[in-house]
């Protein structure tokens, strides 16, 4: 069996190469959506399937000698069911030795951009197509963003986010039925999508503009910049260390159990690219504050839950990180609950009290756990009867756990 996967192009058959339109004509089979599948299926095998798993087990059942044309939209290399049907395909048995090709094609991202005359340089490239994606925060930190979406509200509903998180500014082009006769470039704004309350046509893209882009993840927030009231606070320089201690990366999974104001989730949402923080807090003034503060940021990959940890965990995908500034008395419950979830979490604890530490450190004794602890002593300068001193704040114990640590 010969196997071809084709990138068809935005829809307009116009827009297929050469190669791509032989193989077409010379394949016996075709496999692909209706839209790809109904312009040339004229004397040939026609499955108008597009789901991976779908596609391979048609393969199957295809006879020895065939050539089959799987039809994909766009490119083959730019967000597309490639991927995952290559990894099915090298995983079955039944295909080993099969020849596989891959014709690439233009994507809609190609298509848009050059009708718009932009360059792709400094671009920022995400699908929301069938996937999750923490679009406001590429949008904050990207002057430009690029945005493959999945059905028609999307667009409206990314609209709806940036005007409650205060970024009206931002300009959005959007492009539906990409190079077939009916296709429609729109420039609008946040507050014209919402007015008109319009979905979008499902075949649709969009690039957000935001003049006021900015990447702050380089750097540590000032404790100024949090919106505060009487709850308490992890001070910028422990907060610091603490997320150093963490090793985060960008797809992380961060719960932020007894998180306060919101400090540790914000600042780490501003690194957790591409995973998800979880705030939770058991105080309702609390919750109140990190809802305030997450609007501020425009973290909108944060997460509260309003319960006391371990409590409100259980529904949580698995973390890869935590950090626990408050237990409630629940310090043990809540590292067992999550290494339970994850044995290979990291688990990051800020502690004042030598009551808790000693509690702690009998736990990790008992286990034959090692750590990394870590007092930090913190003076600040301030001015008391006209003279100038340094003040200090409460010692605070950072006792990294790694995976590392357990075994």
């Amino acid at each position: 069996m010969k196997i071809t996967l084709i990138g068809t192009g935005p829809g307009n058959r116009n827009l297929l190469t050469i190669e791509a339109e032989n193989a077409i004509k010379s394949a016996d089979i075709l496999i692909g959506a209706e839209r790809m599948t109904e312009l040339w299926g004229e004397g040939k095998k026609v499955y108008t399937i597009y789901k991976a798993e779908e596609i391979v087990s048609k393969l199957k059942d295809t006879g020895v000698g065939s050539s089959v044309a799987v039809m994909l939209s766009g490119d083959p290399g730019f967000y597309s069911s490639a991927k995952k049907l290559f990894n099915l395909l090298d995983s079955d048995e039944a295909f080993k030795g099969t020849d596989i090709d891959v014709i690439p094609g233009i994507s809609s991202m190609q298509y848009f951009l050059e009708n718009l005359h932009m360059s792709w340089e400094n671009m920022k490239f995400v699908s929301l197509h069938g996937r999750q994606a923490n679009i406001i925060g590429y949008i904050k930190r990207y002057p430009r963003v690029f945005a493959l979406t999945g059905n028609g509200s999307e667009i409206k509903e990314i609209a709806e986010k940036l005007h409650y998180y205060g970024m009206d500014k931002v300009k959005i082009i959007i492009g539906e039925r990409l190079s077939y006769p009916d296709e429609n470039i729109l420039l609008t704004d946040p507050i014209k999508l919402i007015t008109e309350g319009r979905d979008t046509d499902k075949l649709s893209v969009a690039i957000f503009l935001n003049e006021d882009a900015k990447d702050v993840s380089l750097h540590s927030l000032d404790d100024t910049e949090f919106i505060r009231g009487e709850v308490p606070m992890t001070k910028g320089e422990v907060r610091t260390i603490s997320i150093s201690k963490l090793k985060l990366s960008p797809d992380s999974v961060l719960y932020d159990i007894g998180a306060g104001t919101g400090s540790i989730s914000i600042e780490a949402s501003l690194k957790i690219t591409d995973g998800e923080v979880y705030a939770v807090e058991k105080k309702s003034d609390a919750v109140d504050l990190i809802q305030k503060n997450k609007r501020k940021f425009a973290a909108d990959n944060i997460r509260i839950i309003n319960d006391i940890a371990p409590g409100g965990l259980d529904k949580l995908p698995p973390p890869t990180h935590v950090f626990i500034g408050g237990s409630s008395g629940n310090m043990k419950e809540i590292i067992d609950f999550c290494i339970d979830k994850n044995p290979e979490v990291r688990i990051v604890i800020n502690l004042i009290s030598l009551d808790s530490l000693s509690e702690l450190m009998n736990l990790m004794n008992e286990r034959g756990w090692r750590s990394d602890i870590s007092l930090i002593n913190i003076s600040r300068l301030r001015e008391v009867s006209g003279n100038k001193l340094m003040a200090a704040n409460n010692p605070v114990y950072v006792i990294a756990i790694g995976p590392e640590d357990r075994n």
